[in-house]
């Protein structure tokens, strides 16, 4: 299968301290890629690196075989990379349609003039983002729901919907960051199902997450990252008899 994002070289500093270190990997169309490691590994600045947020010190990074490390967040996410975060970041004051419609503003064509005269064009696009933002909430459970306020719904919904207003962009790479974070095993679960149905649509996960039941059970292939240096990769099988890994987890205790 392809490998539709190459990560090569990368190296990140903030001041004195390396965030990442020569890390590379890549990902494989269709696959569950996980990248897992202690906190302060790394995980979240290489996000924000292959998201456009944050330049690499050093490095590449290739989707599809085009670079695009130094290309801006909006125009990252219009080649089909898109994101969620680790903490919840919704529209509080939208409800639940409305943030889902926001995802879709990356794919909309009708101009200023268009939307201003409601013109024919601009109507037929409003319905079809309507239509579309829907769907995706009948996908993650949330139709019901779809007039109420973000903000009313449950921690674990909002996660829900931000997986939905994600795919509103119609990713071709989807990048959840600790998605597991704050759920109970009853919702791990729920999300479990709901990421590889996800990958049953033909997109792309790439999975950072602390929770290693999850990670383990999702997971074609496992990047681990230590003190943003890559120190194994592997099938989740691989990983979990891994010294190295292990003597990684084993002395977590009190990093930050």
């Amino acid at each position: 299968m392809q490998r539709i994002l190459e990560v090569e070289n990368v190296t990140k500093s903030f001041g004195g301290l390396t965030a990442l270190a020569n890390v590379s990997f890549s990902v494989t169309e269709g696959h569950v890629k996980s990248l897992i490691g202690p906190n302060g590994a790394g995980k979240t600045t290489l996000y924000n690196i292959i998201t456009g947020v944050y330049p690499p010190g050093k490095g590449s990074i290739f989707f599809f075989g085009e670079r695009i490390d130094g290309l801006k967040p909006h125009e990252i996410a219009k080649k089909g990379i898109a994101r969620t975060f680790q903490s919840v970041e919704l529209f509080e004051n939208m409800s639940v349609l409305e943030n889902t419609m926001m995802g879709r503003h990356v794919k909309t064509r009708t101009g200023l003039l268009g939307g201003a005269f409601r013109l024919p064009s601009a109507r037929r696009e409003e319905k079809a983002i309507l239509d579309r933002s829907m769907e995706l909430l009948r996908f993650v459970g949330l139709e019901k729901r779809a007039h109420e306020g973000a903000s009313d719904l449950p921690f674990g919904l909002q996660r829900y919907l931000e997986i939905a207003r994600a795919l509103a962009t119609e990713p071709k790479l989807l990048l959840l960051d600790e998605p597991a974070s704050g759920l109970d095993p009853s919702e791990s679960r729920n999300l479990c199902e709901l990421i590889l149905r996800i990958r049953e649509m033909g997109v792309t996960i790439l999975l950072v997450e602390h929770n290693m039941e999850v990670a383990m059970e999702i997971s074609d292939e496992i990047t681990v990252l230590n003190y943003g240096v890559n120190i194994a990769e592997g099938t989740p099988r691989e990983i979990q008899n891994n010294p190295e890994v292990i003597s990684a987890y084993l002395g977590e205790e009190g990093s930050a």
